[in-house]
């Protein structure tokens, strides 16, 4: 370790904000000369005072984080192997770790070519100061990145490790499976083209809304609709946007019905609205339904699960599409331990619904979703809605 790195991480316990400023900008200066083993070595006398017991001052703790974000967000194999030796925590486990090892995978996959991920983080596992976690959430983040994970062996390797311990990602697919095709990159996509899905006071349906007919409206008169929601089922169904509620002022409503005889898709409209939903009261202007694809509904939910609600963080890619498909899960009746393959079988099967959420139950401020889904059969419907304010 350099003397003057000892000097500057000394200095920043009584470092003004011009002092701070000044040391970012040596950072860059170093990275555009390609010294990361400079601003690795930075980062891990930073991360050592807090190894020691020392409580990481305000200043360290931004350029701790500083050192970081760029070397995660710097394409190259020295900066991915210098990032490797540098603690993204003062804590060696818990929440706080967890969720910056979470973030930096992200960073890591969206700014690092795939093969220099595979060989150096990959390969460097015992070499590394990052946890099983971060390579796990790394995995992962670079399946949404459209990236071939399959065709290398090291990280087909590294899956099979996960199944062995059980660890929670594990069943996720290493591939996108179809429902997944609207988050792939279009070959013609423009330099701002997402994958995520705007606020629904913001969003166009793009469709049409459904109406009941007088037709549709009397053959579903004596459905005679059952509520069954029961709470473990209403978790699993709101688990893309349960950080809205644990993080924040959010409230999800997860709600499913049962009908004595199958409803013709033709007629779900005129059936949605005589449910009680708690959203949309008897009392108010009813739901107003708008036809949707699983791939569509996907989007939303993952894009909920991966955004941070009006207060604190979200899931991240990893975890975010872990969550959504739980959320599918509980959304199309499959069995919380069921294969995600089987939920897609279930998701492919069901009809799908977009919902407007002009009602006062929601907050109208930027984070507001409402999905429902006639299942398989046509006996069964599940609606979710959602809602977060700061």
């Amino acid at each position: 370790m350099s003397k003057d790195i000892i000097r500057a991480v000394a200095a920043l316990s009584e470092a003004s904000d011009a002092d701070v400023s000044a040391l970012r900008a040596e950072i860059d200066l170093r990275v555009l000369a390609g010294d990361f083993v400079w601003v690795g070595d930075l980062g891990a006398q930073l991360a050592a005072q807090a190894t020691a017991g020392k409580p990481l001052q305000a200043h360290c703790r931004e350029v701790l984080d500083y050192v970081l974000h760029v070397l995660s967000t710097h394409p190259g194999v020295q900066s991915l192997r210098s990032l490797l030796r540098v603690p993204v925590s003062r804590h060696s486990d818990g929440s706080d770790r967890t969720g910056a090892e979470r973030r930096l995978a992200f960073f890591v996959a969206c700014n690092h070519r795939i093969d220099d991920i595979a060989n150096s983080v990959f390969t460097m596992e015992y070499q590394s100061v990052h946890s099983r976690e971060f390579m796990a959430c790394l995995l992962q983040e670079l399946v949404l990145q459209s990236v071939e994970v399959e065709e290398y062996p090291v990280l087909r390797s590294f899956a099979e490790k996960l199944v062995n311990v059980g660890h929670p990602l594990a069943v996720l697919p290493l591939s996108l499976l179809p429902e997944e095709h609207g988050l792939r990159r279009p070959s013609d996509a423009a330099d701002d083209w997402t994958w995520t899905v705007p606020p629904t006071p913001f969003v166009s349906f793009g469709t049409a809304e459904l109406r009941s007919a007088p037709s549709t409206q009397q053959r579903t008169a004596c459905i005679g609709m059952t509520e069954l929601t029961v709470p473990a089922v209403a978790d699993v169904m709101g688990a893309a946007i349960q950080h809205w509620c644990t993080q924040s002022n959010g409230k999800i409503s997860a709600q499913e019905f049962w009908a004595p005889d199958p409803v013709r898709e033709e007629d779900f409209p005129a059936a949605f609205q005589s449910l009680p939903l708690i959203p949309w009261p008897a009392d108010q202007a009813p739901a107003r339904l708008y036809p949707s694809s699983s791939d569509s509904v996907l989007r939303v939910l993952l894009t909920a699960a991966v955004r941070g609600p009006a207060y604190g963080f979200g899931l991240y890619g990893a975890y975010g599409r872990l969550a959504t498909w739980r959320s599918l899960a509980g959304l199309t009746g499959a069995s919380a331990d069921a294969p995600i393959t089987h939920t897609a079988e279930l998701v492919r099967q069901a009809r799908w619904f977009r919902v407007d959420t002009a009602s006062v139950w929601f907050y109208g401020v930027a984070w507001d979703l409402a999905v429902a889904v006639l299942r398989s059969g046509g006996q069964e419907i599940a609606v979710l809605a959602a809602t977060d304010t700061d």
